[in-house]
């Protein structure tokens, strides 16, 4: 079974300070994830990287097509 959305070492920056690093995930289609973690762990950045709202580098794919 292919991940719905792979997140292969996705980094993400605001202007000079990078926000993520090395971010890997993989979500099955039909699954739910829920992101939880104490304010500023980038729980809305990781987000709007995939999205395309920030700044970001690393391979992000929804349905194995390239969101680049």
């Amino acid at each position: 079974m292919k991940p719905l959305l792979d997140i292969r070492r996705l980094d993400a920056w605001y202007g000079a300070s990078q926000a993520l690093h090395g971010v890997t995930l993989q979500i099955m289609e039909g699954e739910v994830l829920a992101l939880v973690g104490r304010n500023g762990s980038g729980r809305s950045t990781l987000a709007r990287a995939i999205m395309g709202l920030v700044r970001s580098e690393g391979e992000l794919r929804f349905a194995g097509h390239a969101l680049t």
